[in-house]
């Protein structure tokens, strides 16, 4: 009996298959004809509408060997029970070339480009729209941020988990731009990192510094007195009341001179320090002319556009009466 059934379902399934093809060979003009404006719709889109970019690459290697800004940071984490690998230098380089502050440089660079004949800026190439409406203090910034938002879909990251190598890409129009623009964004974040990153010893010798000059008022004021003194008691060495004034003097400017020079020490082993936790992006090789464009892929489109009309019409097709009837309920 189960046999029975079995071989019954097998029949109606291999029925309904039958079915489902002889629906297909019935509207197989009507699937010829709308495949082939798909195909052409998406061949003239492909070779005439969509404009060829360009993509260049650069890759930003871990910082390893040295007892960096990150490292020092993974120690005090470590001790909050959280855990900062070694390649967080690179991790926190992902976020930061989609900020602001790292953006704003490469916007505002002057870029030779086959479009103008002189050297313009993002905002210009991108030809951001003037926002006449608003009031004037605004429209600068808001073009700024045009161009940022058409800027940063251009760029794409990538971290190799296991080699922590940061991959940065950006994407343009023209082959040489593509390749200007990503290295200004690594030459932006570089000197990001440089500038506006605070380190230990950074702070360090900021207040080494501080101290210097405090101290080194002090040591000439104590000079100064000791000066004076000697200038108003010739006869220092007949008193031992002016001998032990004298001594007083000596002893403070002595102390203040070893304080001097201790922290000129310190001021310096501060600065090869802060060398030393100063952030620096470790560039594999910076981006070239890729000449040869990146998209789009023309052939890889044309055959996922192709096969998802075949499949939709297919579909379409077959179950079209039952589509029909769904709508007029």
């Amino acid at each position: 009996m189960e046999e029975k059934n079995y071989m019954s379902e097998n029949n109606q399934a291999i029925d309904k298959l039958k079915d489902y093809i002889n629906r297909i060979r019935t509207y197989r003009r009507e699937l010829l004809i709308f495949n082939g404006i798909i195909a052409v719709i998406t061949l003239i889109i492909l070779l005439f509408i969509i404009k060829p970019y360009y993509s260049s690459s650069v890759s930003i290697l871990p910082d390893v060997g040295r007892k960096s800004t990150f490292t020092r940071l993974n120690e005090f984490a470590s001790l909050a029970g959280i855990n900062i690998n070694e390649g967080a230098g690179t991790e926190i380089y992902q976020n930061l070339v989609s900020a602001e502050s790292v953006l704003r440089q490469v916007i505002y660079h002057k870029y030779n480009t086959k479009e103008f004949k002189e050297p313009v800026d993002l905002i210009k190439y991108f030809d951001v729209s003037d926002y006449a409406s608003y009031p004037k203090e605004q429209r600068e910034r808001k073009r700024f941020l045009a161009a940022m938002e058409n800027l940063s879909k251009r760029i794409k990251t990538r971290l190799d988990r296991r080699t922590k190598i940061l991959t940065v890409s950006v994407s343009m129009p023209e082959s040489k731009l593509s390749a200007d623009v990503v290295n200004e964004l690594i030459h932006s974040l570089d000197n990001y990192l440089k500038t506006k990153t605070r380190t230990y010893a950074s702070e360090q010798s900021r207040y080494i510094q501080k101290r210097i000059i405090q101290v080194r008022d002090s040591l000439n004021q104590a000079e100064n007195e000791l000066k004076n003194f000697r200038e108003k008691n010739r006869q220092i060495s007949q008193s031992p009341t002016l001998m032990l004034k004298q001594n007083e003097f000596l002893r403070n400017i002595e102390i203040l001179q070893s304080v001097y020079v201790e922290l000129r020490k310190q001021l310096e082993l501060s600065k090869i320090e802060e060398i030393k936790d100063t952030p620096v992006l470790n560039v594999k090789e910076y981006a070239k002319d890729p000449v040869k464009k990146a998209g789009p892929k023309i052939f890889s489109n044309f055959l996922l556009v192709l096969v998802l009309s075949l499949l939709f019409s297919f579909l379409f097709f077959i179950f079209r009466n039952n589509i029909h009837s769904f709508f007029k309920i």
